[in-house]
């Protein structure tokens, strides 16, 4: 299966995902001691993994999965943005002004795999 660009800048998008997810888990678990949110990112990272693994054996399903996972990560991120910063609940560790710079990386890494995804899904 030949990648064109747009595939080739998803597969790219999502290797440096899995690198901050990665990150993200080393900061919950060793950094601010929770295990329950380290585990909730391992399985959320796990299953970009394996969609990203379908798309590269030419699986239609892998970019379904991709653009739905994303769909679902940006409302909840949102959601949790929204009630963090209405001081509606506390966010404690996880607090999103206190982790400005992880809550960029999180959207913009939602966006740009949104955006290729659908743009390969189109191609396809």
């Amino acid at each position: 299966m030949e990648l064109t660009w747009n595939g080739k800048a998803l597969v790219v998008t999502l290797l440096f995902r899995l690198l901050f997810g990665g990150y993200v888990v080393g900061m919950d678990q060793y950094n601010f001691n929770d295990l329950e949110s380290a585990l909730t990112v391992v399985v959320i990272y796990a299953l970009i993994a394996i969609f990203a693994t379908l798309f590269l054996f030419g699986k239609r399903i892998g970019l379904i999965g991709v653009i739905g996972l994303e769909g679902i990560l940006i409302i909840l991120n949102s959601v949790f943005l929204i009630l963090t910063l209405g001081q509606i609940t506390d966010a404690g560790m996880h607090d999103p002004l206190d982790n400005w710079w992880a809550t960029f990386l999180r959207y913009g890494f939602s966006i740009l795999t949104l955006v290729f995804s659908i743009r390969a899904y189109k191609e396809t």
